[in-house]
């Protein structure tokens, strides 16, 4: 059996174009040839494969049987062709990275989310440490971090990548039993969950001030159970122990779930999540391929929340 001679690129190019375009004038403004030289270099790829490709009509072309085959074949090609000479533009994302973010982030947010970013850059060796205060980047403790907060970072480089809202969830099931559902009876009757870890200028993030948007007053006297993360909190929530401030983004699968439900409305939270990092490392080939995936997950994130 004689060997089946290769073909010209550039005539496979011209076919794959033309069938893809369905028209020789298309595939002639895409490749910046003119008609003629497209229609020349079909007619070579014809007579070497000796296999009709297109069926010349008085207006435009179509693919013979043969020719829809030919060109479903090469499309993947062609693909992974182009996707090949775009990985060879892209970062390496083999090797090691550090990540440091709150537990309460990486366990309800990011971890779910991990093996999109593993399908993606198998050979990412990511290490997540859960801190809510910043590692030392100097120390290489970590290489990039994501906090909870103002966005103000002195010595290093910070970059927005989302906002907060926050209101008091309540566990389903505890609805379900309660035969008074308004925000400020559920309130007065139930164990509050408290986070130890909040700051002052987190006002929405205590309880005097939802008590206050109920109308009711919040005594001394009233029973709670204090967590020293918001993740603990938002478990203990889920488990019916009681109620918890809870942020959107942590309780969003929980809330998916019907798991946990808001008594109250969502508020904008004072503080956002932010990308940080030192500054020699902000073009670092793993850390910028981990940020172009977490801008569309966190993408994706927002836009199932205007679909909710």
């Amino acid at each position: 059996m004689n060997p089946v001679t290769f073909p010209p690129l550039n005539t496979l190019r011209a076919f794959e174009s033309a069938a893809r375009l369905g028209s020789f004038a298309a595939a002639a403004g895409e490749l910046n040839l003119t008609s003629a030289a497209i229609s020349h270099r079909i007619k070579e790829l014809e007579g070497r494969i000796d296999v009709p490709l297109f069926v010349r009509l008085p207006r435009g072309v179509r693919l013979t049987p043969e020719g829809r085959l030919y060109y479903e074949r090469l499309a993947s090609v062609f693909t992974q062709i182009e996707q090949a000479t775009r990985d060879l533009k892209q970062p390496s994302a083999e090797g090691p990275l550090v990540l440091s973010a709150p537990h309460s982030f990486i366990q309800y947010w990011l971890a779910p989310r991990l093996s999109r970013l593993y399908a993606r850059h198998p050979g990412l060796q990511l290490t997540c440490r859960a801190n809510s205060e910043l590692l030392s980047f100097r120390e290489n403790q970590a290489d990039i971090g994501i906090r909870f907060g103002a966005g103000r970072y002195s010595g290093l480089h910070s970059e927005l990548l989302m906002s907060e809202t926050i209101t008091v969830l309540a566990p389903t099931a505890l609805l379900g039993r309660l035969t008074d559902t308004r925000p400020a009876a559920v309130l007065g009757s139930q164990l509050l969950l408290e986070d130890d870890s909040v700051l002052p200028s987190e006002p929405w993030s205590f309880w005097q001030t939802w008590f206050q948007e109920a109308g009711i007053e919040l005594t001394t006297s009233h029973p709670r159970l204090r967590f020293s993360d918001s993740s603990l909190a938002l478990t203990a929530c889920a488990d019916n122990l009681g109620l918890s401030i809870g942020r959107r983004s942590l309780a969003s699968q929980l809330l998916r779930d019907n798991k946990v439900m808001p008594i109250m409305p969502w508020r904008s939270h004072e503080f956002a999540y932010y990308l940080v990092c030192s500054p020699s490392e902000v073009d670092n080939p793993r850390l910028l391929v981990f940020r172009q995936w977490l801008l569309e997950e966190i993408d994706l994130y927002e836009n199932s929340l205007v679909r909710d």
